[in-house]
């Protein structure tokens, strides 16, 4: 096997360029065809989840072996699972309704639910599997995401106008509950 496929920081960098190919495809003001949105989406959650599902195997430094770890990352994974789930589903509700703005459930706490369940199913998955890089990783992985986080706003905001910005007035946090 390459050395570098075996390299956590290969896969972190790999999951990087996938949230990037994220922000050039879905950010921008451009139409596209629906089958570049399809290739963009699936390419670009492969990228990112599968590199960071694997990283935890990965050869690195591990944390302590402690079952207190295990069984908390186990509850931040589904817990994780949990709120994106719950988010996906509210936002499937939302298509039904011809897109009509979610604001309540998990939308009511942070206005990027989602977001907030990817980072906490990773940050549990890697803890209960004891990769320290994974965890070290947290921290780029909320900036990616509320990065485009932010991007995404400024197209609410010109969906809806008046009705979002209200809504960031009621719903202070974009992705951590009472952080960020």
């Amino acid at each position: 096997m390459n050395t570098y496929l075996r390299d956590p920081f290969f896969w972190a960098l790999i999951a990087t360029l996938a949230i990037v190919l994220e922000f050039l495809v879905f950010i921008p003001r451009k139409k596209y065809k629906k089958w570049v949105y399809a290739l963009g989406g699936i390419t670009a959650l492969s990228g990112f989840e599968i590199s960071r599902l694997l990283i935890p195997f990965l050869p690195q430094p591990q944390m302590g072996a402690s079952p207190v770890l295990k069984y908390a990352g186990m509850f931040i994974f589904f817990l994780g699972i949990f709120v994106a789930g719950g988010a996906f589903i509210q936002i499937m509700k939302a298509k039904k309704e011809n897109w009509k703005l979610r604001t309540g459930g998990f939308y009511s706490l942070v206005r990027h639910p989602m977001y907030f369940g990817d980072i906490l199913w990773n940050l549990g998955w890697c803890m209960y599997w004891r990769s320290l890089v994974g965890v070290a990783l947290t921290p780029v992985w909320i900036f990616l995401r509320l990065t485009l986080a932010v991007l995404e706003e400024e197209k609410l905001i010109e969906k809806y106008k008046e009705t979002y910005l209200n809504y960031t007035k009621k719903v202070k946090f974009r992705i951590i509950p009472f952080l960020i």
